[in-house]
This record gives structure tokens, sequence and C-alpha cells, in this order.
């Protein structure tokens, strides 16, 4: 990273004001489901944490929103769509094997197609209701600057469905039978939540350099992701960390306070 990236890493990590509360939710998190706009978002965002979830004995289920397919930037030639389509599905399939992820979701939404979230909660109630999870990890919708519709679309999904989850009259075809789920935003701007992910830190790089497609220069993305982890890894005493914006059901609806 450039010295000016390093300076804006040192403000963003000093702004950093963890919550006890909101860490051990993530910690005693039996159920976990995972959602990401495109293949590689949930490795980068939460690869770690999803890794030791799963060595703990957590339940962890990964649903992949888009298929990925408009991502590639640099092919010595061009692909046909179900070519690309299908490489990035083994990609995120041999991603998911390493973070020991075995239940896997496909909904197939084209790359950049994303519904909006009022169409998009609807698949995702069906998922949470079924599933059961205590917390669901996307991604940030509220990250300043996001411009990729498939990003906000999902993040504001997840929380609309986490929102309505336990409304029986919404979406009545698919019944209410368990309590609504927290939700970890990752790549987030505002965290409450550091997690430690040194016993993790290798299958985390191993899963993102799964998506060859994506990160032709494995070497600088290594790095620049280990750094970013390092820099985190400071405020919770740790080697490596990853950051989160937890948050209760309760506080998805009129809470002025959520922000802080």
């Amino acid at each position: 990273m450039s010295s000016s990236e390093v300076a804006k890493l040192e403000r963003y990590v000093g702004s950093v004001r963890p919550d006890d509360d909101m860490r051990r939710i993530m910690e005693a998190a039996r159920n976990i489901l995972a959602v990401s706009p495109h293949p590689d978002d949930m490795e980068i965002a939460a690869g770690g944490y999803l890794a030791d979830a799963v060595e703990r004995g957590a339940g962890v289920k990964l649903v992949v929103v888009s298929d990925g397919r408009m991502g590639v930037t640099s092919m010595e030639k061009e692909l046909p769509m179900e070519e690309i389509v299908g490489m990035r599905r083994r990609e995120q399939l041999n991603a998911a094997g390493i973070l020991g992820i075995k239940d896997l979701q496909f909904l197939e939404y084209v790359d950049t197609e994303v519904p909006p979230p009022a169409v998009l909660a609807k698949a995702l109630i069906a998922v949470t209701r079924t599933f059961r999870p205590d917390l669901v990890v996307t991604v940030d919708p509220f990250l300043p600057y996001e411009s990729h519709s498939d990003h906000v679309n999902t993040g504001m999904a997840v929380m609309r469905a986490v929102l309505f989850h336990s409304l029986p009259y919404v979406q009545k075809s698919v019944k209410v039978a368990s309590e609504p789920p927290a939700i970890a935003l990752g790549i987030t701007s505002h965290p409450n939540v550091v997690m430690p992910i040194n016993k993790s830190i290798e299958k985390k790089m191993q899963s993102i350099l799964c998506h060859k497609s994506q990160f032709p220069d494995a070497g600088g993305v290594d790095a620049r992701i280990r750094g970013i982890s390092s820099a985190l890894g400071r405020v919770v005493g740790s080697a490596y960390a990853e950051p989160f914006k937890v948050l209760r059901p309760d506080q998805t609806h009129v809470d002025i306070l959520a922000l802080y």
C-alpha cells in the first residue's frame, strides 16, 4: 500500500470502538447464514470468521446471489458467458471447500442485475425461515461511495429479510419457526466488532486466491489483505482480524442509536 493508503488505514483502525456485547453475538452463533453478492465477496469480508465458525462446530450456509459473469476483467480471449458462469461457480465451490463450508445455494441472478431489496428479500426470507440462522453475515450496504448495485441490493435485502422474518403475514407461504437473527455486516466503514482470525488467516487467503479470474495479481492481493487484517488485529491484540458492524434485529428499524 502507498503511504497515503497506510495513513487512511491507520485513521480507520483508530476509529474502531469495539462492543463486547456484539462480539459475543458472533462468538456464540451456532447457525450462520452468509449471503454473498458475488462469488468471492464473503471470502474477503468474512472468510476467517466463517472458517473459525466451521472449526468450532457451527452450521454455516453460503448463499451466492449473482453468477459473477461480469466480473472478469483480464482474459486472453473472450469467453462465452456460460463458460464464465461455470468458471466462477467452480472457483466459489473450491473457496468454500477450503473454508469448510459444504452447504451452498446459488440464486443465479445475472451479475449487475441483482433485483431491488423488495424482490430479493422474498427469496432470502424463505432461506432464513427454513435455515433458521441466529446470525446472518453479508456486506454493508451503507459503505460510503459503494456504487455496485448488487452489493447495495444484497445488503439491504438481508436487512429487510431480518426485519420481516418474524411477521407471519409477510410471505405467509413460509412459516415463521424461529426468532429473527442478528446481522453482521462485513466490508464496513463503521465496525463495532473486530474478530481475531489468527488460526484461519491462511484459509482466508487461500479461499480468496481460489478466485483466479478476479485476482490475477495474487501476490498483491495477498499483501494488501494481510496488511489490512494485521492493522485491525492490533485493536484486539491479535495478529490478524476482520471488522464487522453487528446489529441486533431490533436495531434495523427506527433506532436512532444503531449507528453508534
